[in-house]
């Protein structure tokens, strides 16, 4: 049976969009989760099963990780560094959101990203039926959320959902030791995810005790 490459296609769409979007101190988690499950239907249906497997398993190796990260280094007393979720590049207000910013690029990755899947051969994946898509949208997505990172968890972000769009690409293009080498690229989201949560909890800022009344 052919794959319903429409579907598919929907499908790696919707997790782009969650990894252009999402924010807060889980947004590694969430957008290695959807990068996910919007890449291992297609892998599944051009690789096997194994491959989804493998895409699934770093995902959530990634939201353990973080977490076990993050409460492993709230226990050891803060000290002074760079908080995860703080801007380190550019002020918090501006006249452009951050959000509104990755919009706007990723609104640019969506042809580039159809122009790929149709015409750059990769391996065994078709350039007629567009199978690369979904790993060309959600790779694409990821990159502009690392071109435009505001803070060390975009880029967590970025490299998580990186990570498993070009592990979903190497299932895709059936390469050399396929199996192994895509594992390996896909555990960037877990090690993205003990970055951030270490970090987070490390260099989170002290909270100053609210003053009481006289």
């Amino acid at each position: 049976m052919q794959p319903n490459e429409p579907l598919l296609a929907a499908v790696g769409f919707l997790a782009a969009v969650v990894v252009t979007l999402v924010d807060g101190r889980r947004a590694v988690t969430w957008a290695s989760l959807a990068a996910a499950l919007g890449l291992a239907p297609s892998v599944a249906a051009s690789y096997g099963a194994d491959g989804a497997v493998v895409l699934l398993a770093a995902a959530v190796a990634a939201g353990v990780a973080g977490v076990l990260s993050h409460a492993v280094a709230g226990r050891l007393p803060r000290v002074a560094g760079v908080d995860a979720v703080v801007p380190v590049v550019a002020g918090v207000e501006g006249l452009f959101g951050p959000r509104s910013i990755r919009v706007a690029t990723a609104v640019l990755v969506l042809p580039a990203a159809s122009w790929v899947s149709f015409n750059i051969p990769l391996g065994s994946a078709s350039t007629i039926s567009g199978v690369l898509f979904p790993a060309a949208v959600v790779g694409g997505c990821a990159g502009m959320r690392l071109l435009t990172a505001r803070t060390v968890l975009d880029i967590a972000v970025g490299v998580a959902a990186l990570g498993i769009a070009v592990a979903a690409a190497w299932f895709l293009s059936a390469g050399v030791d396929t199996l192994s080498s895509a594992a390996t690229v896909a555990a960037l989201a877990p090690g993205a995810a003990i970055t951030s949560g270490w970090l987070r909890g490390r260099h989170r800022a002290v909270r100053r005790p609210a003053p009481t009344a006289s």
